[in-house]
């Protein structure tokens, strides 16, 4: 495919349905412009809606894309998908394996008609018809399953079938509540993964979604938990217990989240410590965007109240840990 002509609004649809279909978020025009200044993407940083027309390889515009589901924190890297493939064969072989064999298992299983996926009986049959090992079978897999999730649809003339349904507006997580689909989680993975590597970020999102990233940390990390209404709650917005079983008495800590631009001070503090006590909780945390002021950390710590505090670097550690592609990046911050 040669070089492509066509108006800043073509690239500018094209890469909002790339991104979409392969991650499951929608972006406006002004998210990827916003992302590709933050994140040096060339290729959509000067794009504006117009009759202005433009020039662009599509192995440039891939890589484009590549980056900006990384900037949205979809992928931990920017690898074009065939290359996955090529390193798989390569070990492979130099494995003592035949890759060959497994590829041609694969195309013949895949366009026999009898699968809709390649579940666990298409890999049985991948296996008996290449003669391979197990695993290597399932790395070849692996490989190929990381180049569909990577591969741009309009390069290859096909059209992904996915269900725009489940698809979720990257400006809702600033405009106001999202309840995820999942009744079992607080706040959309999606959400959680951009916030990993958008952090400065967390400060803007809308409030109550800030109590949910809350309350689905504390989740994460084996509590029980309860969300609160998000008004007339008294000033806690989350209760924590050790497990169900404990839920029955006082909660062993209550939250109070606080989505501020200004440091918390003394008399929250001090009103929300009469909540903790109140509840006969064992300890309070406050959780804020942005800081706790000296004094108030002071009083707590004279009058032995159990309080803590979790600023602004804090919270924006607890969705690095929560980053779907954290394993894959060890080390690298």
């Amino acid at each position: 495919m040669g070089k492509i002509r066509a108006q800043h609004g073509y690239f500018l649809d094209l890469a909002s349905e790339e991104v979409a279909c392969s991650s499951g978020v929608l972006l406006t025009d002004n998210n990827i412009k916003t992302l590709s200044v933050r994140y040096d993407i060339d290729e959509f940083r000067y794009l504006e809606r117009g009759d202005c027309e433009t020039v662009m390889r599509p192995e440039d515009f891939e890589d484009a894309v590549l980056n900006i589901r990384k900037a949205i924190g979809s992928l931990p890297d920017t690898k074009m998908g065939q290359f996955f493939v090529f390193d798989a064969v390569r070990a492979l072989h130099d494995e003592g394996g035949e890759p060959t064999k497994i590829a041609e298992a694969y195309l013949a299983v895949s366009k026999s008609g009898k699968y809709t996926r390649v579940g666990k009986e298409a890999i049985k049959e991948i296996i008996a018809i290449s003669g391979q090992e197990p695993l290597d079978v399932l790395k070849f897999l692996e490989a190929v399953g990381e180049m569909q999730h990577r591969r741009m649809n309009f390069l290859y003339g096909r059209v992904r079938q996915k269900s725009w349904d489940g698809v979720v507006s990257l400006d809702r997580l600033f405009e106001g509540e999202h309840v995820p689909d999942d009744p079992t989680v607080y706040l959309d993975q999606r959400y959680i993964d951009y916030l990993a590597k958008n952090s400065e970020e967390i400060g803007r999102i809308h409030w109550r979604n800030f109590e949910r990233l809350t309350t689905e940390f504390f989740r994460r990390q084996g509590y029980e938990v309860d969300l609160g209404t998000g008004t007339k709650d008294g000033g806690v917005d989350v209760r924590v217990w050790t497990d169900k079983d404990s839920k029955t008495g006082p909660p062993l800590m209550l939250i109070q989240c606080k989505r501020y631009k200004d440091v918390v001070g003394i008399e929250t503090v001090k009103a929300f410590w009469s909540d903790v006590h109140f509840e006969g909780a064992e300890k309070g945390l406050i959780a804020t965007t942005s800081s706790v002021s000296r004094d108030s950390k002071k009083l707590c710590e004279v009058r032995k109240w159990p309080m803590t505090f979790a600023e602004a670097t804090e919270i924006q550690k607890w969705a690095r840990t929560m980053w779907r592609q954290a394993p894959a990046i060890v080390g690298d911050e």
